[in-house]
């Protein structure tokens, strides 16, 4: 009996010309490619795992090698720093000193020519600026001149000092109270003086003489 195909004649001919090599593969044949596929992209991903790891190990061991490197000398470096911080507290304390320096016999001489006759000082102290080098132990030169007609030992204190100027006191006679401006007038004169001003003043009763005390600001070493 011969095998009959009821299906239009049409829609024979769509399905064959549908029809594909792959149409053909047979399902093991296709298994077998797939796995095949996977196979080597799992392959190709481990091979990039394991060199990611490994360049993570290699970057892992230089950083414990730098960080052991830098444990060996950072006890050299903080030495260095120390040493470096005590020389610049040192040399700072130097240029300090250097810069206000006071030249006693200039200032004396200097005193003796603009201090009028009738006159005359009985102390000069001089306090040192406080820097921050020199804050811990400031530096006070005491300087004391006495007059053939008075002898005074007793000085009032040095006025303290800004940071950076080095202020002196002076304490002396003057006849009157004019006298006493005019001694203030005489120091203002002085090229390496300024802000020369009064602290205090006061009427001897029994000479009738006027005590004063100044104070004054070095205004460039000298």
């Amino acid at each position: 009996m011969d095998a009959v195909n009821l299906l239009p004649v049409d829609y024979r001919e769509r399905k064959r010309k549908r029809a594909t090599p792959a149409d053909n593969l047979d399902g093991r044949r296709t298994i077998r490619i797939g796995g095949g596929v996977a196979l080597l992209f799992v392959v190709l991903l481990g091979a990039l795992f394991f060199r990611e790891h490994q360049l993570v190990n290699s970057k892992k061991k230089e950083l414990a090698n730098n960080k052991a490197q830098i444990a060996a000398v950072q006890p050299q470096v903080d030495a260095v720093r120390t040493a470096q911080a005590a020389v610049s507290g040192r040399l700072t304390l130097a240029q300090s000193l250097i810069t206000n320096r006071m030249n006693w016999d200039r200032a004396l001489n200097d005193f003796a020519r603009i201090i009028p006759t009738n006159s005359f000082l009985t102390s000069i102290q001089m306090a040192a600026p406080y820097t921050a080098a020199s804050q811990a132990a400031p530096t006070v030169a005491p300087v004391t001149s006495t007059d053939s007609t008075d002898t005074s030992s007793s000085t009032p204190p040095p006025a303290p000092a800004p940071s950076g100027v080095s202020t002196l006191t002076l304490s002396g006679t003057a006849p009157s109270t004019p006298g006493v401006a005019l001694v203030m007038d005489r120091l203002a004169l002085i090229p390496w003086l300024s802000n020369v001003l009064l602290t205090s003043a006061a009427r001897t009763q029994d000479t009738g003489a006027n005590t004063f005390s100044l104070t004054a600001t070095v205004a460039e070493a000298h």
